[in-house]
């Protein structure tokens, strides 16, 4: 079958060729396995893929069957049991001869059947435990503890995802700013060159151009590899395959910078940190620790009962079988043990005084981590604003240096200093920025909102 194709048509051709091409990429981009992220993504994507929060929700998991488990000691628990014997050889006891009224002698007598089989069943029931009870609560508060272990994990795994997105970002953003000032450089180069062969230039200007433009495009190619690196642990904490083409959305921006640094945004909320509650949590298991030591002075109360049936005979078809059944109760009153719960109720007062002494230690540090993040957040502000006033002057004096040099009336000398000054603030004021940016996310997690902004 021949393919016709009506060349007059070019506009449906074109958009063919379009759509091919689209297509044609669409493939590619799958193929190279190329992601889009945002800074809200990557933490999405981080939260669902990483090994240790998979690790924490697993053993989340395991607290429900370790719960079921201490549960069933409480259920009734039924047995059945059967069993078989055949005595090849009866026992031989020895008795006295009271048959014949010789008492004093003793006289061999075999007892029993060739055969005994039986089978039956039994179960027993905790009717009341103190310490049941007190464990019961005890492993229903582990439960507690290992959600909010795991919401830990989470907010530690988001916490590292964004400062190390916000690194790549700035070291991207100073690969941009690089790549602006080579073209202004190569710009340059190209208008000195063009002067330097109609005579109204030196070829020192031209030497030294084309020597700026060589160290910018070694900078360029060195920050193009820190950005590569930058992504490589990114997506390690990420948890993204290395082979994946990582591609970052969201890119530095000027506009996250408040008008003002606003005391009353500063208002602490540490006192919902996660460490505190994880310690409150750790205080009540160790009292109720302390409670299931005590509860051990208690008396229990457990009813058991049995059924069995046992056959016994010298051949199966000449058995004779018997039944016999029992029920009753079973209390353990403790009296005296040796001071040793004693000792394991002291032990575990202490444990919990050293626990209370660390939530003292907990609230002071997260105290001072909050304080440090808002004093470090205020102090880049004002940094920030006068440096981005000088990056300003600083670019208006690049560009006039250039316009002056090429009206003949600036030399490439004063042309080097004004570049150089202004790459050194635009590189200053993006370290800032980034300074900036890590103190707010210090803060927001010093006040417990990095899940909620960015989850």
């Amino acid at each position: 079958m021949l393919l016709s194709i009506d060349f007059s048509n070019t506009h449906k051709l074109r958009g063919i060729s379009v759509l091919l091409l689209l297509l044609g990429l669409q493939i590619y981009a799958s193929g190279q396995g190329s992601s889009l992220f945002s800074l809200k993504q990557s933490v999405q994507y981080a939260l669902q893929n990483s090994p240790t929060l998979q690790k924490a929700k697993l053993e989340t998991r395991k607290s429900e069957e370790v719960i079921r488990e201490y549960k069933s000691t409480g259920l009734p628990q039924v047995n059945a049991s059967s069993g078989f014997t055949y005595n090849a050889i009866l026992p031989t006891n020895l008795l006295p001869n009271f048959f014949q009224g010789k008492p004093d002698e003793l006289v061999a007598v075999r007892f029993g059947t060739n055969i005994n089989t039986s089978y039956g069943a039994d179960f027993s029931q905790l009717l009341y435990s103190q310490s049941y009870w007190t464990g019961l609560k005890a492993i229903k508060e582990l439960r507690g503890l290992n959600n909010t272990l795991e919401q830990k994990s989470e907010e530690d795994i988001a916490y590292n995802v964004i400062r190390t997105y916000l690194q790549v970002q700035t070291i991207a953003k100073q690969r941009n700013l690089i790549e602006a000032n080579l073209k202004q450089v190569e710009g340059l180069l190209k208008t000195t060159e063009l002067q330097f062969k109609n005579g109204l230039a030196k070829k020192l200007d031209v030497d030294q151009l084309r020597v700026n433009k060589i160290s910018l495009e070694t900078q360029l190619q060195n920050l193009s590899l820190n950005v590569e690196q930058g992504l490589q642990v990114l997506k390690m904490t990420m948890s993204m395959p290395q082979e994946t083409q990582l591609v970052l959305t969201d890119t530095l921006n000027e506009a996250v910078m408040p008008v003002a640094a606003d005391p009353s945004s500063f208002i602490p909320s540490y006192q919902n940190k996660v460490e505190l509650k994880i310690l409150d949590q750790q205080a009540r298991l160790q009292q109720l620790n302390v409670d299931q030591f005590r509860a051990g002075y208690w008396p229990q109360l457990r009813a058991f009962g049995n059924w069995n049936r046992q056959g016994q005979g010298n051949a199966l078809n000449t058995m004779n079988w018997f039944s016999a059944s029992a029920f009753g109760l079973n209390l353990s009153v403790p009296i005296f043990d040796g001071f040793f719960r004693k000792s394991k109720i002291e032990q575990a007062n202490i444990d919990m005084l050293k626990v209370i002494e660390d939530r003292k230690l907990a609230n002071q540090s997260l105290q001072l981590q909050h304080s440090q993040a808002k004093q470090q957040l205020i102090s880049t502000w004002n940094t920030l604003n006068s440096i981005r006033e000088n990056r300003k002057v600083a670019e208006e004096v690049y560009l006039i240096t250039q316009k002056r040099y090429k009206e003949g009336l600036a030399s490439i000398t004063e042309v080097f200093v004004a570049e150089r000054t202004m790459r050194e603030i635009q590189s200053t004021f993006l370290s800032t920025l980034l300074q900036f940016q890590l103190a707010q996310v210090d803060l927001d997690f010093a006040n417990a909102k990095i899940l909620t902004l960015y989850k």
